[in-house]
């Protein structure tokens, strides 16, 4: 089976399950880890947690928020494991594009890739964007 695992510092991917919950209804393959938020946090526990609980033949897509922070280094240290997946960066649009292809035919390296691109295609200044729609017009009128 495979399997998302949102994991940031602090409340961040719960916030992002809940947008994703929101707007594609719930799914059990998505699951979340906010670290650092009780004082007793330990984040080798919780990843040996997260490892103790995959079974076989599972796939694990973990997306933290930071990359070279502490939660992204965690579970980088277990890439050599047979299919563990670790991006950096997670975001909405991310999420809102890869969730709906988990149970997808298509390679889990290719959803991924497809899920950053849609990182990437998401950031938008938008101030730019309506500056050139509006001098777009213009011309259109000139």
């Amino acid at each position: 089976m495979r399997r998302i695992l949102i994991t940031t510092h602090g409340e961040f991917a719960g916030g992002l399950k809940q947008m994703m919950d929101f707007v594609l209804g719930g799914n059990d393959k998505v699951e979340i880890l906010n670290a650092y938020t009780t004082p007793d946090f330990d984040m080798d526990r919780e990843v040996a947690a997260v490892m103790d609980g995959a079974e076989e033949g599972d796939e694990l897509i973990v997306l933290t928020d930071v990359l070279g922070g502490s939660v992204s280094n965690a579970f980088s240290r277990q890439l050599s494991r047979p299919g563990i997946y670790v991006l950096a960066g997670v975001n909405a649009p991310m999420l809102l594009a890869m969730v709906p292809m988990l149970d997808s035919a298509m390679a889990t390296e290719e959803l991924i890739r497809q899920g950053m691109q849609s990182a990437r295609d998401g950031c938008v200044f938008i101030n730019d964007r309506m500056k050139r729609i509006s001098e777009e017009r213009e011309e259109d009128f000139a």
